[in-house]
């Protein structure tokens, strides 16, 4: 297979790309305001309605792009966990990452004064959320002598997980009902960062992120081969690691913020990037990263079909594949 890599890389990035053109086009005609194809030609022409040009310009294009940008960093981060913790069932939202920086955003949404003026606070805001999270797991799963164990990562994680998804059960009190509506559809998953300003303030974070985990692709082939492998080649393990999992749970952060409480998308992509690629990281990281991009694109864009006016959250789709796959996973693991 390794002659054959290449060629099958290079086949995926063009079909997953092509995919992901095919399926934003849809995205643009689909919503409440059905735009046709003639109408979207004329805008790209210059001839069409200040409508339209409001409704997909200004709504439904950011939206796109947020769901390509966050598919692709939640996919990247659950690759960069389970290679770094050799764990097949890390994962940023079963490992509370994700519910760190919902409460985070909810304490925000719940007491900032003025929420519009503030909006770049927010990934900020997320990401220390996430990162206190992640700082709590693995303090929680670290054994002296053994260090981080799997099942210890795993058991803590949805212990804190459930632990912080009561804390915004009460938080749920203090809330105006708009601003309760809000935080339920954050919780379903819901693209609610659907302008431009929302991309502005998650791009930098993913323009400093990706690159450097892209960075890291021979170190993570070595990771996967075990500690001793690592620390016979005199590389700094726990160093190196932290700085991947710190990569990987800022962009967690960061892009649930904007996109809401979306999981399993970290979970199931890095296992079929595998299946289709194998474990080399300069193939992996990139196709799991173009699959996660593809998954969520898909899922808003379904909820969207499905349920025009209403909109089904992109979470909720993600999550009736995702919940099965996680079982097939945990009994494939325990046996």
């Amino acid at each position: 297979m390794g002659k054959q890599q290449p060629k099958r890389f290079t086949g995926w990035l063009i079909g997953l790309s092509l995919l992901i053109v095919v399926v934003s086009l849809i995205s643009l005609q689909t919503g409440e305001l059905t735009i046709g194809w003639q109408a979207i030609g004329q805008l790209i022409r210059g001839q069409g309605s200040a409508q339209d040009a409001l409704i997909l310009v200004d709504f439904r294009l950011p939206r796109i792009v947020v769901a390509i940008l966050v598919g692709f960093a939640l996919a990247l981060a659950g690759e960069v966990l389970q290679s770094t913790t050799q764990n097949a069932l890390a994962d940023t939202g079963f490992l509370g990452i994700n519910a760190g920086a919902g409460i985070a955003v909810m304490l925000f949404i719940a007491f900032a004064a003025n929420q519009s003026s503030q909006l770049f606070l927010l990934p900020i805001l997320a990401l220390g959320g996430a990162l206190i999270s992640a700082a709590i797991i693995f303090l929680g799963a670290y054994q002296k002598g053994r260090g981080i164990t799997p099942n210890r990562l795993l058991l803590t994680g949805v212990a804190l997980s459930t632990c912080f998804s009561a804390l915004m059960v009460l938080l749920t009190l203090k809330l105006s009902p708009d601003n309760y509506q809000f935080v339920m559809t954050w919780l379903a998953g819901s693209i609610w960062g659907t302008s431009w300003p929302f991309v502005w303030a998650l791009l930098p974070w993913l323009l400093l992120l990706i690159p450097f985990i892209m960075s890291k692709q021979r170190l993570l082939d070595v990771l996967v081969l075990g500690d001793d492998s690592v620390q016979s080649l005199g590389i700094q393990l726990q160093k190196e690691r932290l700085l991947l999992i710190g990569a990987a749970v800022m962009l967690a952060g960061a892009s649930v913020s904007i996109s809401g409480g979306i999981g399993f998308i970290g979970l199931i992509t890095p296992h079929i990037a595998r299946r289709i690629i194998g474990s080399q990281h300069r193939y992996q990281l990139w196709l799991t990263g173009l699959l996660g991009s593809s998954f969520l694109l898909i899922a808003d864009t379904l909820g969207k079909v499905l349920s025009p006016t209403t909109e089904l959250p992109a979470g909720v789709l993600v999550a009736l594949i995702g919940a099965p796959y996680f079982i097939y996973l945990l009994i494939k693991t325990d046996r």
